[in-house]
């Protein structure tokens, strides 16, 4: 995905009608004084700025004629504005991630009275900080108890913290200052305090990367980190392990999420079904299949080489409409819309299975689709409890998220 991401903001004059309501005129009715000619004006102002983690907001002023103060989620691509003809509009755009000022920037521009102006602002880093995921698997079989990072430069040092839960652990600094090499140390430890994994590199902050995406592959594997430059415009670094490459056992991969009944009137959605490797280790699926039917009689070869720990893959169906990045096996049958039983299978053994019903009347049914003829849903597990997936509490409908996994709130 390429990091740098556009928003246009469309930005057309106020008509006279509704220039008292705004209070930018004289309630009298005469013209502003802004020093240009009553009329309207348009503006496309093309917002650039990097995307990194824990990303918050987007603030955006507006001061000229009049002053427009707005705050959107970065996930908001367009603004639709009514703004004054003026000699001198200035347009302030900030990033906030991480809870702080993240990137900044500023343009200005006259907006004449029945132009277009286009304009593009650039958003400049401020400072950087560090994000870091740790992938524990389900049930933590390293035992880790805690974790803590040291961060070293030339003249300051810290040490931070891991934020845990059942199948990942978390690093994350307050903002650090740009143009600056930092040396990494990570230890983990077991409930004994013994040092049970570390790690150390170093790494480089700087206006084109201010915010490394670190990830730990693995807790497995050699200590030595090769640091990746990604591409488009080395926004991103990689901090890879090798990881352990082993045949899947059970509880290692589960199903987290399926749509059976896509709308057939709408040409973007598609039947898959959604696995998630919650172990420490890539698992290689040779030899593994997925598919409907009480032993998966109705199997089909999955055709993906491996998939990484902490990871989603899905499979979809033949359609058109299946993004090919989602056809990762070599056939596929109809999903029953009404029920029946999805089965995973590796080297003869059921690793996971589920049987879903569109009529609850037990608990162990695993809901299905609400209303497939109006707003189909997929089911999807609450990660949180998949050691209980096969309750249907620890599952919910909702809209279809394939590669992303679900906390059902």
């Amino acid at each position: 995905m390429n990091p740098i991401k556009k928003l246009t903001l469309w930005a057309y004059a106020l008509s006279l009608s509704t220039l008292t309501f705004l209070a930018c005129g004289d309630s009298s009715g005469k013209d502003p004084v802004v020093g240009t000619e009553r009329g309207t004006a348009k503006v496309m102002l093309d917002l650039r700025f990097s995307e990194v983690p824990l990303m918050d907001s987007l603030v955006i002023d507006c001061i000229g004629a009049d002053t427009l103060h707005l705050v959107k989620s970065p996930e908001e691509r367009t603004l639709n504005l009514d703004l004054f003809p003026h000699d001198h509009w200035k347009f302030q755009a900030k990033i906030y991630a991480n809870g702080s000022l993240m990137q900044r920037g500023e343009v200005e521009s006259r907006l004449e009275a029945g132009q277009t102006t286009e304009i593009s602002l650039k958003m400049h880093p401020l400072a950087g900080f560090i994000y870091l995921k740790i992938p524990l698997g389900f049930g933590n079989p390293s035992r880790i108890a805690y974790g803590q990072m040291e961060l070293s430069s030339a003249d300051s040092l810290f040490t931070y913290l891991m934020e845990m839960d059942d199948s990942e652990g978390i690093f994350r600094t307050e903002l650090l200052p740009l143009e600056t090499m930092y040396r990494l140390k990570i230890t983990l430890y077991d409930t004994q305090d013994n040092n049970i994994y570390q790690v150390e590199d170093s790494l480089y902050l700087s206006p084109d990367n201010p915010v490394p995406s670190l990830e730990l592959k693995s807790l497995r594997g050699k200590a030595k980190i090769s640091i990746e430059t990604a591409e488009n415009a080395n926004l991103e670094i990689m901090l890879s392990l090798p990881a352990a490459k082993r045949a899947p056992h059970l509880n290692d991969l589960v199903i987290t999420e399926f749509l059976s009944a896509p709308l057939k009137t709408d040409s973007a959605q598609y039947e898959f079904i959604e696995i998630y490797n919650g172990s420490i280790d890539t698992l290689l699926l040779n030899g593994c299949t997925i598919g409907t039917g009480s032993a998966g009689s109705k199997a089909w070869e999955i055709t993906a080489g491996e998939i990484a720990p902490g990871k989603t893959m899905v499979f979809g169906d033949t359609s058109a409409s299946t993004p090919e990045k989602y056809r990762n096996t070599s056939t596929w049958g109809d999903l029953t819309n009404t029920k029946s039983t999805i089965v995973l299978q590796c080297n003869g053994e059921i690793l996971d299975s589920l049987f879903y019903s569109n009529a609850q009347d037990s608990a162990s049914v695993i809901p299905n689709y609400s209303n497939p003829n109006k707003n189909p849903q997929s089911t999807q597990l609450d990660i949180r409890h998949w050691e209980t997936r096969n309750l249907g509490e620890s599952w919910c409908l909702d809209s279809p998220t394939p590669e992303e996994l679900h906390d059902c709130m």
